[in-house]
């Protein structure tokens, strides 16, 4: 576990503006505090048209997913395959849906891993575009196959964002080539439970409307983040990989004993 350093006096007060400012301002909506008139009439995006209410739901979703990543990160330890690939896992699978997506992914995964050994020692630059190229060859296949299978759900398939696919393609092969399958199943498994839940988190009845109308929550997932990664920043499970093949105890002792008779024997 982690020793949280003391937060400087300054860094308070980041805090509390990040959070206090916020909340007022939702206290003085709700009339529980005193306000400016119009204050919630000209400070909320819940009248915005709605072809627009889309677009900013994706603005204020991906810090919300933010949060989440940063929470199981700092305070669980578990490691993800990077910051944005369980965010932008989380667009996909809301796009698409959750059980052909990641039944998408995996074969998608499955395929990439058996190229590996045709890209090992291959230069980053031209590793990543030919992962790029597969991931967009299995978004073209669907098409082609509905010309003869007229099923909806072949078309939903060419909608999983390349991006994302390619990207955790990339982080689960680089770290499957580097540390191995134990090292590379646990943070891409991370990921995709992270990708599931803020998914879900999403779509949360009202949530949407709650940020439209209290854009300010967007300025207090800031204080949040920073109070994570001063006060919750603990790793619980920093040592904990169930991928991970354990040791019987004799060997365990074994190697400790190692050292202590090298030692000894200087």
């Amino acid at each position: 576990m982690n020793i949280v350093p003391e937060p400087s006096s300054s860094r308070r007060w980041l805090f509390a503006v990040f959070l206090v400012a916020p909340l007022i301002t939702i206290l003085a909506k709700l009339g529980i505090v005193p306000a400016p008139v119009g204050l919630d009439t000209w400070f909320t995006l819940a009248d915005l048209p709605e072809r627009m209410q889309g677009h900013v739901e994706f603005i204020m979703y991906v810090p919300l997913g933010a949060v989440v990543v940063a929470f199981f990160r700092l305070t669980l330890g578990m490691p993800v395959l990077g910051l944005f690939r369980p965010i932008l896992l989380a667009i996909a699978l809301r796009i698409i849906g959750i059980p052909i997506g990641l039944a998408f992914l995996t074969l998608v995964l499955g395929v990439t891993v058996l190229m590996l050994p045709l890209l090992k020692g291959a230069h980053y630059y031209s590793r990543v575009p030919v992962q790029l190229s597969i991931a967009a060859n299995f978004l073209l296949l669907p098409l082609i196959a509905g010309r003869w299978w007229h099923d909806e759900w072949l078309q939903r398939l060419a909608h999983f964002p390349i991006i994302p696919l390619a990207l955790i393609c990339e982080g689960f092969t680089k770290t499957l080539d580097d540390k191995g399958f134990a090292e590379a199943a646990w943070p891409t498994a991370n990921t995709i439970l992270l990708g599931i839940l803020i998914s879900q988190v999403t779509r949360i009845p009202g949530a949407m409307h709650l940020l439209l109308r209290f854009p300010e929550v967007l300025v207090a997932q800031v204080g949040v983040v920073l109070v994570i990664g001063e006060y919750l920043h603990f790793e619980f499970l920093k040592d904990t990989n169930p991928f991970a093949t354990r040791r019987p105890p004799a060997e365990i002792r074994k190697d400790e004993l190692v050292p202590q008779s090298a030692s000894a024997s200087e």
